[in-house]
């Protein structure tokens, strides 16, 4: 009884696996495509609209000059730009790898 309750619990957890990881690599992939010289036309971040600041502001350029090469201008926009990059490459793979051996396992 508890392992198919397990079972269930699982089933419904790993079904959004690969939801996240197409997210985590579509967001990479935009970023990746941006021009990172260009002013941004519109934030999604609440602290650039009340405080004017934002600890995360320039990540995205950061993560755009990375692609293409340019690891000096991606360190200048923000430091952070090469841990982030690594960090969602490998949480999309895990998810991934997570979801198809799940998946396998069913079939």
């Amino acid at each position: 009884m508890l392992k198919a309750i397990s079972r269930s619990v699982t089933a419904g957890w790993y079904s959004l696996y690969l939801p996240e990881a197409m997210a985590w690599l579509a967001a990479l992939l935009a970023m990746a495509l941006m021009e990172p010289g260009e002013a941004h036309l519109f934030s999604f971040c609440p602290f650039s609209y009340v405080l004017e600041w934002c600890p995360g502001c320039g990540l995205g350029h950061a993560i755009a000059w990375l692609f293409r090469g340019e690891f000096v201008a991606s360190w200048q926009a923000h430091p952070l730009g090469v841990p982030a990059v690594l960090l969602l490459s490998f949480r999309s793979g895990k998810l991934l790898y997570m979801y198809y051996r799940n998946h396998k396992s069913e079939l």
